[in-house]
């Protein structure tokens, strides 16, 4: 029995989601001590890679709509599980970013046919520079958020935003190359 598109769409679509929302599960286990460099840390650190690397492969696999969906709502569902950002205002905009890495990088690498590598480091800088820029503004419009939880959430959202997604599309290329020969073995 053949399944429909729309049905093998939507499982893929909910894999991703659901896969995305276990890797900021894991990430909220990690204790806050765990830190890198100023605010950023080890989980952010494999959270946002993880997420990344899912955006990214699901870009691929299932297509650039399905990956846009995976990450809008996916920020929305982590916000509403309590694993999301501690100010819920800026859940909008990591939507925007997550989505932004995925069709950078699909039109980079698939449409344009630019290297896999170059479109990783092309597809993190839009998403960095975006969040780098639109979450302190955000924050700014928000009288309620104390000075301090603003720059620290403007860090937060700065040059970590590039490492993970540098950090994700890398390790989504590693993941890409086996599960792509896996499919042409079938």
């Amino acid at each position: 029995m053949k399944s429909s598109k729309g049905a093998t769409f939507v499982a893929r679509t909910a894999l991703g989601i659901a896969l995305v929302v276990v890797a900021q599960l894991l990430g909220k286990m990690i204790p806050s001590i765990a830190v890198i460099f100023g605010p950023f840390s080890v989980s952010q650190l494999i959270t946002g890679t993880l997420v990344n690397c899912v955006l990214i492969v699901f870009a691929v696999k299932a297509g650039p709509i399905s990956a846009v969906l995976i990450g809008i709502l996916s920020s929305i569902l982590a916000t509403l599980l309590g694993v999301g950002p501690i100010v819920p205002a800026v859940t909008p905009v990591i939507a925007v970013g997550n989505a932004l890495i995925a069709v950078i990088f699909w039109l980079c690498a698939e449409k344009l046919s630019v290297h896999k590598a170059v479109s990783v480091i092309a597809a993190a800088v839009v998403k960095c520079a975006f969040l780098w820029i639109f979450v302190p503004m955000v924050l700014a419009l928000l009288p309620e958020v104390p000075a301090k939880q603003a720059t620290m959430l403007g860090i937060m959202f700065s040059w970590p935003q590039g490492v993970t997604a540098l950090c994700g599309g890398f390790l989504a290329l590693a993941v890409l190359k086996p599960l792509n020969k896996a499919v042409r073995q079938k």
